[in-house]
C-alpha cells in the first residue's frame, strides 16, 4: 500500500488523496500543479501503523473525555473553549465517532500484527481497506451503538435502584447493596451474561453476512465461533467492566469501553476472518445441532 504525499498545490493534494500514485518515484513540482502533481511514496509498515494508530486514538480519546459542567468557563483559550463546547453539545455523536475510530484502528492493527508476525515490523503492509470498512461497520452496529444505550440504561437504572433500596431496606443492608463496588459488580455480571452474548452473535454474523455469505453462512459462522469468542470475552471483560462501571458518568464509561474494545476487536477481527473448523460439540455449544 502506498500513499501519495503532495509537494505542489492544493489541487495536487486532492489528487494524491483520491487517486493512486501517478509517479513511482518523487518528481519535481511542475508549475500550476494539476495533472503534473509531484508526489512521493510512503510505505506503510507495521511499525508505522502501530505509531500512527496510537497517536490517533490517544488524540481522539483526549478530545472526547467528558468535562465538568463549568468546562466552557474554565477552558483557557478561545479555541479550546470552542472545541470543548462543541464536544459538550454533541455528546452522542462524539462518542460514536470515537468508537468508530477505535473500531477501524482495531482492524488495521489486526492486519498489521499478521504482517509483523509473518515478515517483521519493517515489511510492507498491504492493508485490505474493504475489510477495514466491513469490520468498522460490524463493530459500530453490534457494539458501539448498543453499548451507548446499554451504559445509559444501566446508569439510570442504578440511580433508581439506589433510591428504592434506601427507602425499603435497612441502612446497613442498603449501604452494602448500593456501594459503588457492588453496583459495578452487578453491572459487569449483567453485561457479561446479556450484552456480551448478544454483541458476539451480532458481530460474527454481520462479518460473515457482509462478506457475501448470506443468512445461512452467517448462522454457521456464529455456531462455529460463538462459544470460543464468548469465553475469551468473559476472561477479557470481567475485570474491564469492573473498571468501566466504577466510573461515575456513563460518557466516561463509553470512552474507556471503546479503548478496551479496540484490543478485543483486534482479536474478533482475526477470529472472524480465520477459516472456521467444524462446529463445537453440543455439550459446549449454546445452541442444539
Amino acid at each position: 500500500f502506498t500513499v501519495c504525499v503532495p509537494v505542489c498545490d492544493r489541487m495536487c493534494m486532492w489528487q494524491a488523496l483520491l487517486l493512486p500514485c501517478a509517479h513511482p518515484e518523487p518528481t519535481k513540482c511542475q508549475p500550476g500543479g494539476g495533472k503534473h502533481c509531484a508526489t512521493a511514496t510512503v510505505r506503510l509498515t507495521p511499525a508505522r501503523i502501530y505509531a500512527g494508530t496510537a497517536i490517533a486514538v490517544a488524540a481522539a480519546s483526549a478530545a472526547v473525555i467528558p468535562a465538568g459542567p463549568t468546562a466552557r468557563q474554565q477552558s483557557p483559550g478561545a479555541v479550546r473553549a470552542a472545541l470543548r463546547a462543541l464536544r459538550l453539545d454533541n455528546d452522542m455523536a462524539a462518542l460514536l465517532a470515537h468508537g468508530a475510530l477505535a473500531d477501524a484502528a482495531a482492524d488495521v492493527l489486526a492486519q498489521a500484527v499478521a504482517v509483523d508476525s509473518a515478515r517483521g515490523r519493517t515489511a510492507t503492509a498491504d492493508l485490505d481497506w474493504r475489510r477495514v470498512r466491513r469490520s468498522t461497520l460490524a463493530a459500530l452496529v453490534s457494539d458501539d451503538i448498543p453499548f451507548l444505550l446499554w451504559a445509559r440504561l444501566l446508569h439510570e437504572a442504578s440511580h433508581r435502584y439506589v433510591l428504592a433500596a434506601r427507602r425499603v431496606l435497612s441502612p446497613p443492608l442498603a449501604r452494602a447493596l448500593t456501594h459503588p463496588a457492588s453496583l459495578a459488580a452487578t453491572k459487569a455480571l449483567l453485561s457479561q451474561i446479556v450484552y456480551e452474548s448478544a454483541t458476539a452473535v451480532a458481530y460474527l454474523g454481520l462479518q460473515a453476512y457482509m462478506r457475501g455469505g448470506g443468512a445461512a453462512e452467517a448462522w454457521a459462522e456464529v455456531r462455529a465461533k460463538f462459544w470460543r469468542v464468548w469465553v475469551d470475552g468473559l476472561a477479557f471483560f470481567s475485570a474491564t467492566y469492573l473498571v468501566v462501571f466504577a466510573l461515575p458518568h456513563y460518557s466516561m464509561q463509553v470512552v474507556v469501553d471503546n479503548i478496551a474494545s479496540l484490543v478485543f476487536n483486534m482479536y474478533l477481527s482475526h477470529v472472524s476472518h480465520r477459516k472456521r473448523g467444524p462446529p463445537v460439540p453440543h455439550s459446549n455449544s449454546f445452541c442444539p445441532r
